[in-house]
């Protein structure tokens, strides 16, 4: 029997993106699939645009305040709460990007052949056609986190097209979003999930093309003190010294704790000084 495929996908005022990702929803050879929609509180009518294309779509419904990590952990609860097959698929989706007719079948035959992995979707430029993403080595001591050249070094992933077993959902548990609610969530995710056994991986056969222009702060060149401040302790911005700590603190190996939190810290003050001169 072929297993049902639980879509996550957050959502927020992004309609004409969202609108792309259900053309291509719709235009899958593979039926058998249930959209999660995590709607945090859109008011551009991407819920109804979504009822639109799929009238069986769940829709969950929240207020602004869930951003990523969030609205992930209530897909999760949701999955928790409802699916009763241990051997049916979650696929965790950014809205941003766009597929071919067989992305769920080819997502669905590989896991047939290794239920206890964790697939990530290659990633390739809607810009310029370059693979972007076969997923992430996170090197500890030297704190950073690159793409990968070889499947096989692999010990991160995001979670822009990441397929995984209901089990394998439920084995590593939810979110963490008081602590991570934007970036770095899916990489804690994914590196828990690492240490509880699960494979990480991706497939040249399950791919994608995602949007760059749709990410989030990643330069921090206001000359105003207070807009800087307010930048880098965004849940937008990706070097926010506090959320970066709560990563640390979570998937870091203990040893390094100490020394990778005094990085970010003497970072964050030396930028600060920087920006003050």
């Amino acid at each position: 029997m072929n297993p049902t495929v639980y879509i996550i996908l957050p959502v927020h005022n992004r309609i004409n993106i969202t609108r792309l990702f259900m053309e291509c929803l719709v235009k899958q050879t593979y039926k058998n699939y249930h959209l999660v929609l995590v709607d945090d509180g859109s008011t551009d009518g991407t819920a109804e645009m979504v009822r639109f294309y799929l009238p069986t779509a769940t829709v969950l419904t929240g207020t602004g305040d869930w951003w990523w990590g969030g609205s992930l952990q209530q897909g999760y609860l949701w999955v928790k709460e409802n699916v009763g097959k241990e051997d049916d698929i979650v696929l965790i989706e950014n809205d941003d990007v766009e597929f071919e007719p067989d992305y769920l079948q080819q997502g669905v035959d590989y896991m047939r052949t290794a239920p206890d992995t964790l697939l990530l979707s290659q990633a390739y430029s809607r810009q310029t056609g370059k693979l972007l993403d076969i997923g992430v080595v996170a090197n500890w001591r030297k704190m950073t986190f690159d793409i990968a050249q070889r499947k096989e070094d692999v010990n991160c992933l995001s979670t822009r097209g990441l397929f995984m077993t209901v089990a394998a959902f439920m084995k590593i548990g939810g979110l963490r979003p008081g602590m991570l609610p934007h970036y770095g969530s899916d990489f804690e995710f994914t590196i828990r999930a690492g240490k509880r056994g699960f494979k990480l991986t991706s497939d040249e056969r399950v791919k994608l093309l995602m949007n760059e222009e749709t990410t989030g702060i990643h330069q921090l060149g206001e000359k105003s003190l207070r807009k800087y401040l307010k930048k880098i302790f965004s849940k937008r911005a990706t070097g926010n010294p506090v959320y970066f700590s709560a990563f640390i603190l979570l998937s870091c190996p203990l040893p390094l704790i100490p020394y990778n939190l005094a990085r970010v810290w003497l970072g964050f003050v030396k930028k600060l000084v920087k920006h003050t001169m």
